[in-house]
């Protein structure tokens, strides 16, 4: 059955053709579920999983189902998709059982992913735990490239910057090798960045400072390009900067700060990206409070 879309709420969505704004939403009770939580919270895009986020195995999703949840969210006007890896795959795993498990799961979300119509597949490139950065670059595209040689038609991939530097994704360096090397392995491969401002501000860029900002955007489009960069994970934080910590919080609320969040956000370089709120989940109260928060820093209406 589909689900009915208010005419109001609808007409506000298609009203809305500027920056698109939204949020991670659960799946729970089934995919079509998700659509109307974006509504909710006065999405004009969406992030979802498309599995148990912590768990291997993948649950199968019926016909009915993933027709539903399309129709649904063509119908919103929601737009685009992303969908997010499970917490479990680390692509530069270097013990072998998991290494194995997590390019079966990638292939199979990949997979997933493709037939719910995503445009853009979100993963975090791991942790080599010891290993070189080298071993934990080449580790993490040679994952990438079985798991989508074993999917086939998939979506963009969205290799994610990360606090810590335990794995590729804690400088742009790293990540512009990464996408490299898996580019070199397959090379119709499409592959991006998703940038997370509580992530970034974790690995040391101190956003409260307009300088700070430029050098991330500078550093990016030197190592990555940005032209890369497709999505901003829009996070305030509750730790300090350079603290290796990514402990998201709500916008404004915690060390980067409405200041900061607006320095990135309005970057010239970096503010027509669509952006994604992955602040705790505690309400539909608190998710809106975000939201017009983002709303009021970004300048959208």
């Amino acid at each position: 059955m589909e689900m009915p879309i208010a005419n109001d709420r609808q007409s506000k969505i298609e009203d809305r053709k500027s920056r698109r704004l939204g949020f991670h939403v659960s799946i729970a009770g089934g995919l079509p579920k998700a659509v109307e939580r974006a509504l909710e919270r006065r999405c004009t895009t969406l992030q979802i999983f498309c599995g148990n986020p912590r768990g291997w195995a993948m649950m199968p999703r019926s016909d009915a189902e993933v027709e539903s949840f399309r129709k649904a969210r063509a119908a919103a006007g929601l737009s685009p998709l992303f969908v997010h890896a499970c917490y479990l795959i680390n692509p530069c795993a270097p013990n072998r059982s998991v290494f194995a498990r997590s390019v079966r799961r990638l292939a199979e979300e990949l997979r997933a992913a493709s037939q719910l119509g995503a445009e853009f597949y979100i993963i975090h490139p791991g942790s080599q735990r010891g290993k070189s950065p080298a071993w934990g670059v080449r580790r993490a595209a040679e994952a990438i490239v079985q798991a989508a040689r074993q999917a086939g038609d998939i979506p963009e991939i969205l290799i994610e910057n990360t606090a810590s530097q335990h794995g590729p994704g804690g400088s742009f360096e790293s990540l512009g090798s990464l996408i490299e090397e898996a580019k070199a392995g397959a090379p119709g491969l499409r592959l991006g960045v998703a940038l997370d401002s509580c992530h970034a501000f974790g690995a040391g860029y101190d956003l409260r400072e307009p300088s700070e900002v430029e050098r991330l955007a500078e550093e990016a489009d030197a190592a990555v390009g940005l032209s890369r960069v497709k999505l901003i994970h829009a996070n305030d934080s509750r730790d300090e900067p350079g603290s290796r910590r990514d402990r998201h919080y709500h916008i404004g609320r915690g060390t980067i700060g409405p200041a900061g969040m607006r320095n990135l956000l309005r970057h010239p370089r970096l503010s027509g990206l669509p952006l994604i709120l992955e602040t705790p989940c505690e309400s539909l109260d608190a998710d809106l409070r975000n939201m017009q928060a983002l709303r009021r820093l970004t300048g959208e209406r």
